[in-house]
């Protein structure tokens, strides 16, 4: 075998042929490769010359050369060692021990080795060029759209950031409700400087009550009143009749009883506590109606005067209560802070008319209360009773409807029936229009059975 070439069997039918330089004399490979094929039987083989370019002679068709480049993909070589079986001793030797002049000096030594079916692998000192990725279709597809869908988050991750930046720098939306028609809401977004002050006003307005809200106040308004007459007061025969005077000064404005009769339901132990309650309960709902005297109301003075000052007036009826409706939430929320707390205070300017209408009803119920019970906590219950009347009113008149209380019998209600609690009904809505028939956010209480007593 030539000094300069060595030809390692890897057992049949490959051949690796050794290319220890630029130049070796490759002739003498290629005859020594073809005498060991033509002493052994005739096998297919595949022999794979490194820098096959530069032979200057053609290989023997019979040889089955396949010319492959010097480098191939790293992809693979565990399985083709694996496939390889190991060398002779000799050969070994012969590989691991090249001639030292069959070398050219600083020439790296390369290996290739070739595989029937067309892979190969080569590996030196020099770094091996990338190859083919050996990716399949379907692998490439998933990861187009899993980078598909990690760049659309990544995108609408900026835009909401994005968007919540200018949300927060942009000004609240205001309901501006035009003066003519007090229907139609016009909802825009402007910037504070170009809201008109009217503007501003509506958008600062309280939100009305609910409707529900509303009447379950009035039933604990009522469940209140019904609880102290039964805590508070007995049903025993007295001495005596009720003070006129003082009775008097609770019958007020329309009621619907006249003072003679409401004290003979006072006198008689069987109507008794029918009648104290509606006695406390007429007290504290005429003296809310926002038409009641000044002298009486308890609702703020500034307000009761200024309601009496309207109500004598001659407007047009299809505009007042329009007006009358942004007056109430504009008057309400200007007075909010004085007298729309959880509790009316010793400075408050209600407790004038409370405390007369206290003394005036204590004159009236005082025979007839329970002498087993202490009598300052009866007069102080009694009193939390009035001052609860007046901060629902303040609540009542706040809001921008029109709200009532219905005392007048129902149609089915026959002769010896007393409305004991009145209806809390709604007359118009937020703009103040009429409606066609009162809704009814509260029962009325009714008794009945009094025809021997009315």
């Amino acid at each position: 075998m030539s000094q300069s070439t060595s030809i390692i069997p890897l057992g049949t039918p490959t051949y690796v042929l050794l290319d220890p330089g630029p130049t070796p004399p490759l002739s003498s490979a290629v005859n020594e490769v073809t005498q060991i094929i033509q002493d052994g039987k005739p096998l297919p083989v595949s022999i794979n010359v490194l820098n096959s370019s530069k032979i200057p002679f053609d290989l023997p068709p019979s040889l089955g050369f396949q010319p492959t480049s010097t480098s191939t993909t790293t992809s693979g070589i565990g399985d083709l060692a694996s496939s390889i079986p190991p060398p002779a001793e000799s050969s070994r030797a012969t590989a691991s021990n090249p001639s030292p002049n069959s070398r050219t000096k600083g020439a790296p030594i390369q290996t290739a080795t070739s595989i029937p079916g067309g892979n190969s692998t080569s590996n030196g000192t020099s770094p091996a060029r990338p190859g083919s990725n050996n990716i399949s279709p379907g692998a490439a597809a998933g990861i187009g759209i899993g980078c598909a869908v990690a760049g659309a988050l990544i995108a609408a991750a900026i835009l909401v950031f994005f968007f919540q930046r200018r949300r927060r720098r942009a000004p609240a939306r205001s309901d501006a409700i035009p003066l003519n028609g007090f229907g139609s809401v016009e909802k825009t977004i402007a910037s504070p400087d170009s809201i008109s002050p009217a503007g501003m006003i509506e958008r600062n307005l309280p939100q009305p009550v609910e409707d529900q809200a509303l009447g379950g106040e009035m039933s604990r308004l009522k469940t209140a009143i019904k609880n102290h007459v039964q805590s508070y007061y007995h049903t025993n025969s007295v001495k005596g009749s009720v003070d006129q005077v003082a009775l008097g000064l609770i019958a007020t404005g329309n009621m619907p009883l006249i003072a003679s009769t409401l004290g003979s339901l006072l006198s008689n132990p069987v109507t008794r506590m029918t009648a104290i309650r509606f006695c406390i309960t007429w007290t504290v709902a005429s003296r809310i109606d926002q038409n009641c005297e000044p002298s009486l109301s308890f609702l703020p003075p500034e307000i009761a005067s200024c309601l009496l000052s309207i109500s004598s007036t001659r407007d047009d009826p299809s505009t007042k209560p329009g007006f009358m409706s942004r007056w109430k939430a504009f008057t309400a929320a200007l007075l909010h802070d004085r007298y729309g707390s959880s509790t009316v205070t010793a400075s408050d300017a209600r407790n004038r008319n409370i405390s007369e209408a206290l003394q005036a009803l204590d004159a009236v119920l005082s025979p007839f209360a329970d002498e087993q019970r202490d009598d300052r906590e009866r007069v102080q219950k009694l009193e939390e009773i009035l001052k609860r009347g007046a901060r629902f009113g303040f609540t009542l008149f706040s809001q921008p409807s029109l709200l009532d209380f219905d005392w007048n019998r129902p149609p089915s209600a026959g002769r010896g029936t007393l409305v004991v609690s009145p209806a809390l009904t709604q007359v118009a809505d937020d703009n103040g229009r009429r409606l066609p028939r009162p809704r009814v956010l509260e029962e009325q209480e009714v008794a009945r059975g009094l025809e021997s007593y009315l």
